[in-house]
């Protein structure tokens, strides 16, 4: 009998320590999932599409500054009766003998200046949008920190105003106590006032961490666009 009972609390035992090991990673799982989403909307928050935009510039700039070469080419063409093969002689003289070939004309013009300029400004393009790419990486990694690092301030507040409303409970239900013993005599006044004054400021950490926390949701509200709520709830 006894060697029964001790197998059947060793497979309780080895049963709670499965349930342990197999839920706590779910748990885990789901933080990681909102941080994931937290940050995903963290990216589209204006100051990164400012980001986005600048290095789009930059790259529609460089794109410009290497076809600009194409300004040097220039090409013309003589439209008359000939041309047009429109022309109908009405005489003994053909008016195609009195045309100046070629007809049409294609010509390159490069300015000096611009065999050094050219280069350069392809340079100075690419790297422009060398920086722009930096900036844009530099505001995704900040934008990333803030959002994540409010969240753990968000998560950690949370904590510490449940604790603080369990404090707040017990010295509520002290304070009540007090009350009545006060009335029948069965303690000092001075005793009933440390009671009701400790429950005053349990009540007074208690409003500042919810204002804490209804400060920090909005905070991390600003950021992603959208109602923290949300985002958990998904």
């Amino acid at each position: 009998m006894k060697k029964n009972l001790i197998c059947s609390s060793l497979l309780i035992i080895a049963a709670l320590g499965l349930k342990a090991q197999t839920t706590k990673p779910v748990k885990d799982a789901t933080q990681d999932d909102i941080k994931n989403k937290l940050v995903q909307l963290a990216y589209n928050n204006p100051s990164i599409k400012v980001r986005d935009y600048e290095r789009d510039k930059t790259v529609a700039e460089l794109h410009k500054a290497g076809a600009n070469w194409l300004n040097y080419v220039t090409l013309s063409a003589n439209l008359n009766e000939v041309t047009l093969k429109t022309y109908k002689s009405s005489s003994t003289t053909d008016i195609r003998n009195q045309i100046y070939y070629p007809l049409w004309n294609v010509g390159i013009n490069v300015p000096l200046g611009s065999l050094v300029g050219k280069g350069s400004d392809v340079k100075v393009a690419r790297k422009n949008v060398d920086i722009a790419t930096a900036e844009q990486e530099v505001a995704r990694r900040q934008v990333k920190a803030m959002v994540l690092s409010k969240y753990h301030d968000y998560l950690m507040t949370k904590e510490m105003l449940t604790l603080q409303n369990e404090i707040t409970e017990d010295d509520y239900t002290a304070f009540q106590t007090a009350e009545t013993k006060l009335a029948s005599g069965s303690i000092s006044y001075e005793s009933y006032t440390s009671t009701s004054q400790r429950y005053n400021d349990d009540r007074n950490k208690k409003l500042s961490l919810e204002r804490d926390l209804s400060n920090v949701k909005l905070e991390i509200e600003e950021i992603i666009g959208v109602r923290l709520e949300d985002v958990i709830a998904q």
